[in-house]
C-alpha cells in the first residue's frame, strides 16, 4: 500500500509494551450480543487506514520476516504483523498532526477504569539506524488507559500523548466519552493508538468478524476492511 511509510514494519515491535499489553491470541468464540464497541477515536478523519489489526498466524518470526501476519481475513501486512494482540490505529500525519492538537481517544464501549498511566515520554519514533524503536533516552513506557466492561471483557488503548489522560482509575465513562490524545509513548514507532481487547482470563480477542476470528464482530459497524470500523 503505497501510503504506508517504511515505519510500519517496526510497529511490529512497537504496539505492544512490556507485561500490561503482552496477550495471546483470540478465543474464536462469538461475544455475547450485549456487549458491542465504536471506533475509539473521534477524529474519523484524521486516521490513516488501514487497521494493523491481530494477527491469527501462530508462527513467530525474526527480523524483516516479522511482517508475515494472517488477520481475521486471512490479509497479511499491512493489515497485521507478526504476534500482533490488538489493533493499531494510525494518526494521519505522524508527529506534525500530534503537535496540531492530534486525535481524540475515546471509549469504545460503557465501562470503569482499572488502570491508567501518563506522564512518559511520548515522541518514541522509528530509529532508521538501529532499525528498532528509539524513546532518545526516556524510559520506554507507553501511557494508557484500561476499561473494564460487563462479564470481564477488558479494552486498553496505548501510546497516548503525555498529560492528555482525561480519567482516574475508578471512574465509570459511558462510550464516547474521551479518555486523552493520541502520542508515541513506550514501545511505538509513530503516533497511534493501540486498541486491545481480552477476555477475564487475559486473553487477547480479535474484535473483527471473519474467517480466521468469530463469526460475529464485535464492532457495531465493522466497515470494509480498506477502511475503519463505524459507530454505535
Amino acid at each position: 500500500m503505497k501510503h504506508l511509510s517504511w515505519t510500519l514494519p517496526l510497529l511490529a515491535l512497537a504496539a505492544c509494551t512490556a507485561g500490561l499489553d503482552d496477550t495471546g491470541m483470540d478465543t474464536g468464540e462469538d461475544p455475547d450480543l450485549g456487549l458491542r464497541f465504536g471506533f475509539p477515536v473521534e477524529e474519523h478523519d484524521l486516521i490513516r487506514p488501514p487497521a494493523m489489526g491481530v494477527d491469527h498466524d501462530p508462527v513467530q518470526y525474526e527480523g524483516a520476516w516479522r511482517i508475515t501476519c494472517t488477520n481475521y481475513r486471512g490479509d497479511s501486512y499491512p493489515y497485521c504483523y507478526d504476534e500482533h494482540g490488538g489493533t493499531d490505529f494510525i494518526l494521519d500525519g505522524g508527529f506534525t498532526a500530534m503537535d496540531a492538537g492530534s486525535a481524540t481517544v475515546v471509549a469504545a464501549a460503557d465501562g470503569e477504569v482499572v488502570s491508567t498511566d501518563d506522564g512518559h515520554y511520548d515522541r518514541c519514533h522509528a530509529d532508521i539506524t538501529s532499525l528498532d524503536v528509539s524513546c532518545d533516552g526516556y524510559e520506554m513506557i507507553g501511557n494508557h488507559v484500561i476499561l473494564e466492561h460487563e462479564d470481564g471483557y477488558r479494552t486498553k488503548y496505548w501510546h497516548f500523548m503525555s498529560g492528555s489522560v482525561l480519567v482516574e482509575v475508578g471512574d465509570e465513562v459511558l462510550a464516547g466519552e474521551p479518555l486523552g490524545l493520541i502520542g508515541s509513548s513506550g514501545y511505538s514507532s509513530l503516533p497511534h493508538l493501540h486498541f486491545g481487547l481480552e477476555d477475564e482470563h487475559e486473553v487477547a480477542i480479535d474484535p473483527y468478524a471473519g474467517p480466521y476470528s468469530q463469526e460475529t464482530s464485535w464492532w457495531c459497524e465493522q466497515g470494509d476492511p480498506d477502511g475503519l470500523p463505524g459507530d454505535c
